[in-house]
């Protein structure tokens, strides 16, 4: 077991959880697993909404710190455990989770899969994050984590403590992603990756109806970056903009 840098709150700990459901992956190194998904309500970056831009968060549903129900962690960790009898991955997203008491949450469910990892695909769960909350000794989960690029308009919140972590731990789940709205934003991606000396697990995702999958997919057959690759959210092409599945 990994040591954590922080303590825990001595109060029962609760967080609001938008919801919890049995999926496939959508998207990244472990698209297409069977994926139990804890989505946590909150989040304070706002993607995208910029001048005359649209938001372009996938869960605008679950940005409000208040769009969920209080669970403790064991009614969470049961509710996981009730959802499928073979073993699977577990992923929490959001909102974000690793912002505010949500990390302490997130830390306590990682033990309990930790101590029941016969019973899970991965013995860690993937953590996808912002790349503004800090994943400083956070030993016992893997991340996708987003790197804001300018199109975002989120670029000044990031964290770059982070990236340096993430090619310091070298974990062969661990992924980068970035989310691009034009040739610049793809630009400033390469940047990022040579700034922090990243080469492993780089995940392009195109802007909807902003940056074509298609053009994206020239970008970067064109620079031809060690580790990157194209990745497209299945869950999408499968349901639409269905929850909950």
């Amino acid at each position: 077991m990994g040591e954590y840098n922080f303590k825990l709150p001595k109060t029962p700990m609760k967080a609001t959880i938008h919801e919890i459901y049995y999926s496939i992956s959508g998207e990244g190194i472990s698209v297409g697993i069977p994926t139990i998904l804890l989505r946590f309500a909150g989040c304070s970056l706002r993607c995208g909404k910029m001048l005359d831009k649209k938001l372009w968060c996938d869960t605008p549903y679950a940005l409000s710190p208040f769009a969920g129900e209080e669970m403790s962690v064991e009614e969470a960790f049961e509710r996981i455990e009730s959802l499928s009898r073979r073993p699977v991955q577990v992923l929490f997203t959001g909102g974000e989770p690793l912002e505010g008491k949500h990390k302490f949450f997130c830390t306590e469910i990682a033990k309990m899969i930790y101590k029941k990892r016969h019973n899970f695909y991965y013995e860690k769960p993937r953590v996808e994050t912002n790349g503004k909350e800090s994943i400083a000794g956070l030993d016992n989960m893997v991340f996708s984590i987003d790197y804001k690029l300018p199109g975002s308009g989120m670029e000044k919140h990031m964290n770059p403590e982070n990236f340096h972590i993430i090619r310091e731990r070298n974990e062969i789940l661990d992924e980068v992603k970035f989310v691009v709205r034009d040739r610049a934003d793809f630009d400033r991606a390469c940047e990022v990756i040579e700034e922090f000396s990243l080469s492993r697990n780089l995940l392009f995702s195109p802007v909807a109806r902003e940056c074509s999958p298609q053009e994206l997919s020239e970008w970067l057959k064109e620079s031809a970056i060690p580790g990157t690759r194209l990745s497209l959210q299945i869950h999408k092409i499968l349901w639409g903009n269905k929850r909950g599945v």
